[in-house]
Parts: C-alpha cells; sequence; structure tokens
C-alpha cells in the first residue's frame, strides 16, 4: 500500500534527520525512507533537490522564528513576552538547529536564511528587553545574552537537559529585571 504524505511531512521528517544524522545525513534517498516514500513520490511535490531545500528553509524560518516572532508580538507587557519567548525557545528543536547553523558554515543560501532567523529573533528578544530597561545598551545586552545561551545550548554535546536552558534564560531575565529595579 502506498504511503500518502504532504509536501508539510518532508519538511518535518527534515527536521527529525537533521536532529539525529545532522546536515550531512539530510538527502534525498533517507528523507523518502524516512517517510516510506519512492524518490517519484519526491517528485511530484519537488523539482529537483535545490528547491526541496529553498522550501524547507523557508519552511523553517517561518514555522520557527516568524510565526512565534508573530505570536510574541501579540503580549503587549514585555516580562510576559519574555516568559512566552523562553517557552517557545525551549520547545524549538535543538539538535535540528544545531545542524542547520553548522550547515550554515559551508552553505551561502543555509547562511542567508540562519542570518534570518538569527536578526527577527534578536528584534523580537530586543523589543522585549528594552520594554523592561528602556532603549540602550543594557537591552541590546540582554537581549543578546539570551540568544547566546540558547545558541550555547544547541551547540552542547550532549545536550543538557531542558531545564537547564530554561533556568538560563530565566535567570538571565530575572537580572534584567533586577537592573531595572536598580535602574
Amino acid at each position: 500500500m502506498a504511503t500518502l504524505v504532504r509536501r508539510e511531512d518532508y519538511f518535518d521528517a527534515a527536521i527529525e534527520i537533521l536532529s539525529t544524522d545532522d546536515h550531512g545525513g539530510l538527502k534525498q534517498a533517507p528523507l523518502c525512507r524516512h517517510l516510506s516514500v519512492t524518490t517519484g513520490s519526491f517528485y511530484n511535490y519537488f523539482q529537483s533537490w535545490g528547491q526541496f531545500k529553498t522550501e524547507f528553509l523557508q519552511h523553517w524560518l517561518d514555522q520557527r522564528t516568524l510565526q512565534l516572532v508573530d505570536a510574541a508580538r501579540l503580549v503587549g507587557a514585555s516580562d510576559q513576552r519574555l516568559e512566552l519567548l523562553i517557552e517557545f525557545a525551549c520547545a524549538l528543536p535543538h539538535r535540528a538547529e544545531s545542524a542547520i547553523r553548522a550547515w550554515a558554515h559551508s552553505d551561502g543560501e543555509v547562511r542567508a536564511v540562519q542570518s534570518v532567523v538569527d536578526e527577527q529573533r534578536f528584534a523580537v528578544v530586543l523589543e522585549a528587553t528594552s520594554g523592561l530597561l528602556g532603549p540602550g545598551v543594557d537591552a541590546e545586552n540582554f537581549a543578546r545574552m539570551g540568544l547566546l545561551i540558547l545558541y550555547g545550548y544547541q551547540q552542547s554535546m550532549p545536550q543538557p537537559d531542558l531545564e537547564q536552558l530554561r533556568w538560563a534564560l530565566t535567570r538571565t531575565f530575572s537580572d534584567a529585571l533586577a537592573a531595572r529595579a536598580l535602574a
């Protein structure tokens, strides 16, 4: 019996492969095997591997950054927005994100999308920290520190317990609140 898959199933499977096999394991044959489909099924959705890669990267940008940024911006209170952003950060597919970050070192298209992801994530965290601390260097430094904690966590081998990431991010932004109280 043939397996029915959607275009999004290919993207989800790519995240799973990146999570276990790094970017070197993300190839057409393993992707099709993962979904139990033929390469013909792949070509029903994508004209080439290059098209798949482009659409996958756009899907990752949209699903794992742009939609989350938009949802966070709906929260008016900066402290609540930071709490939501911490939850979003903890829910990311960290092993896959680490693989994409490594892939960006050797692929210009991936690097360009990774750059947009980093810019968008920094912007939304900066908006929240600026809401707490006012615009300026302190808000920028706390925003940058939060992202450096996230990216450092993602690069750790083996990855620490997720609660350690949550603690570090919560602590960082608690320190931002304490800095606001001292000002």
